[in-house]
Formats: structure tokens, sequence, C-alpha cells
């Protein structure tokens, strides 16, 4: 029986379950048994394409990819939020490989990538999904782009980016997971269940092959986080649903527009800025300003970090002689509850602090 076989053999097991208290372990354990023959399949087509991810790094403050369907306007989009020349057309797969561009604002270096057009069944590595959605994980924000003639592809893609491990606007699950070489299984919950129980935690220990350890579940987790939380390898990104073609809206009377749609006209440039401003927000970025020792602070070149980073993490994005030897600070302004307040380098600055270092 081939993998696929038996994952629609399974499926069929799930439908004709009735799922109570009863059956709950034996649902769960077919449901771990699935993701696991899901990602083998993954894994088999990642071998075919020989890992390829159109050799595109990190760079700048943040990385932002477009995701979307052939023909919405990514490669307009991008053009009009960078200085890339990513080409333009009216027809499908106009980008072919990932078109990187840097976008300025408020001081940070965003790098935006466009990829090519993810279509249905990109997760099996139709249409060059494997390497569209491998540039995917490496960010630090998604846009799914869609046009106002295509918006009900918004669902495709979020499953589409969900069957190749993605989790948008999720956190990793509250589990810790840790093997040991004997004792059997110890669960512990710090939360009461009401979505499982624990049994049907041991069942899924037993399916993924841990027969000893410890198992510490901090929230009331649902199977298919629990299941998340086993497989280990899922990403958990931010994401932003960007609608294009925004100025054909008053051709569209009936349009279903969410609230959280962000409406923009890549050929008109409409919508830019706020969508500038919508990325900024949503990376969580802010700007700390350095104070050298007797001197004035330099708000021309801000340091970018994220919101909830500390100076230590500040400390390793500049360059500083000694800076092994800092383990204080002065700071100024927001943040700081007066001028000059010493602090340690566990202080997290807010947006606009000014830093002064101690000692190096």
């Amino acid at each position: 029986m081939d993998v696929f076989q038996q994952i629609v053999e399974l499926e069929e097991k799930i439908r004709n379950t009735p799922y109570h208290k009863g059956t709950e372990h034996q649902v769960g354990r077919w449901r771990a048994r699935i993701a696991k023959l899901k990602e083998e399949i993954l894994e088999k087509e990642s071998k075919k394409g020989g890992g390829k991810t159109f050799g595109i790094r990190k760079s700048g403050d943040a990385t932002v990819v477009l995701v979307g369907p052939p023909s919405v306007g990514k490669s307009s989009l991008i053009n009009c939020l960078t200085s890339a020349e990513s080409r333009v057309g009216s027809y499908d797969f106009t980008t072919l490989t990932t078109i990187p561009g840097m976008m300025g604002y408020r001081g940070a270096k965003i790098q935006i990538l466009d990829l090519p057009g993810l279509i249905s069944g990109a997760a099996k590595g139709k249409g060059r999904g494997k390497e569209v959605l491998s540039n995917v994980r490496m960010a630090d924000l998604i846009l799914v782009v869609v046009d106002i003639n295509r918006l009900g592809m918004v669902e495709q893609i979020k499953k589409e980016l969900s069957d190749f491990g993605v989790r948008l606007d999720q956190t990793p699950p509250l589990v810790t997971i840790k093997k040991t070489n004997r004792g059997g299984i110890k669960i512990t919950s710090t939360t009461p269940l009401t979505h499982l129980n624990l049994k049907t935690v041991q069942e899924l220990a037993s399916e993924f092959r841990i027969h000893n350890g410890e198992i510490i579940i901090k929230e009331d987790i649902t199977l298919e986080r629990l299941i998340d939380a086993f497989l280990g390898n899922r990403v958990y990104l931010p994401y932003l649903v960007v609608v294009n073609k925004a100025d054909l809206i008053s051709e569209n009377k009936n349009l279903e527009l969410q609230d959280y749609f962000i409406l923009v006209s890549a050929l008109k440039k409409q919508g830019i800025e706020a969508l500038k401003s919508a990325i900024w927000d949503k990376l969580r970025l802010i700007r700390v300003y350095l104070k050298p020792p007797e001197k004035q602070p330099d708000f021309s070149s801000p340091v970018i970090i994220k919101k909830g980073e500390n100076l230590k993490n500040l400390l390793e994005k500049i360059t500083l002689p000694k800076k092994e030897l800092i383990s204080r600070a002065k700071i100024f302004g927001p943040g700081a509850k007066f001028p000059g307040q010493r602090v340690s380098l566990e202080f997290q600055p807010q947006e606009g602090t000014i830093v002064s270092f101690l000692g190096g």
C-alpha cells in the first residue's frame, strides 16, 4: 500500500468512527499517523527537488515574502515597495524565480521577496511549489497577496502553507517533550485539558515512538497542536492579507471584503504607505538610538530590534570595542524612569529609547 492510499484509508476510518471519550485516543493516533505520512511525502519531494530554495539569503532587519497565485500583481507590488525591478506581465508565471528587494522604512531595511505564483498542490511540489514554500519558511512575515477577483483563494493559500508545516498567526505549543532512557512516560499538565485526555497523550507518544520520557503540557492543548509539538518542525509566522487592484472595486460591488484585508492598487500606487505601516507593526519592530558617552544620540541611524528583545540582543547587532565587558547601560527617553537611569542588559527598550552602554 503506498503512502497516499494509507492516508486515504486512515481518513476514511476517522470519518466512520464516532468521536467521543472512548474513541478519542484511537482517532488521535490515526491523525498522528496521517501527519507522519504527510511528512514522509514532503521529505521525499524535497529530496527529488534537491532542496532548492532559489539561493536567496536573509538580509536586512527582517524578511517578508509575497505569496499568492499567479498574476495577482505581486511583481508590481514589490516594485512599489522597493527598488527591485521584478518583471511585470499580464500572463501567468511572469516571475519564474525569487526576486529580492529592500524596503527602507523608519530607518529599517526590510527585505521583500517576490516568489513565483503558488498554485494548488504546491505543498506536494506542483508548480515549483517546494522551492517557493522553502523560501516561505525562512521569512519573518508572510504577505498573502490576491486581487479582488480571487478573494476566495486566501483560504486555499493558507491551507497550502499549513500542509507545508507553516502555522499562521499562531504561537508554538506550550509543550515540553524530554526523552529518557527508562521509567516509562510521565505526563504532567499545569492546566485542565478540555480537548483531550491523558490517555490520548500517551497514545500519541507511543505513535511517535517515545516510550520513556517526560511530557509537560502548559496549555489547554488541542489534538492538532499536540501533534505539531511531537513533530517539532513547524514554523510559526505572522501574516497579512493584501488585496491588490483595489482601484477596480467599484466594478465589483458584491465583494465580501474582510476587516483584516489591506487594500492596495500597485498600478495606481494606492494604499502603499498604509501597507508599509502594517508591515512594520506586524513585524513588531522598534527603533533604538545609541548615545556615545558625553555625546548626543545619533538619531540618523537607529538600531532596529523587535519588541520584547533586550539590550543584550541589541548589543549583538552592533560593533563596540570590548563589548564583551559591557554589563550595564544608561537609558533616556521612553522606558526610562528618569534621564540616565542605569539598567542591566536584561532591560527591554521601547520605541525611541536612547541607550548609552557603560564599560567595555
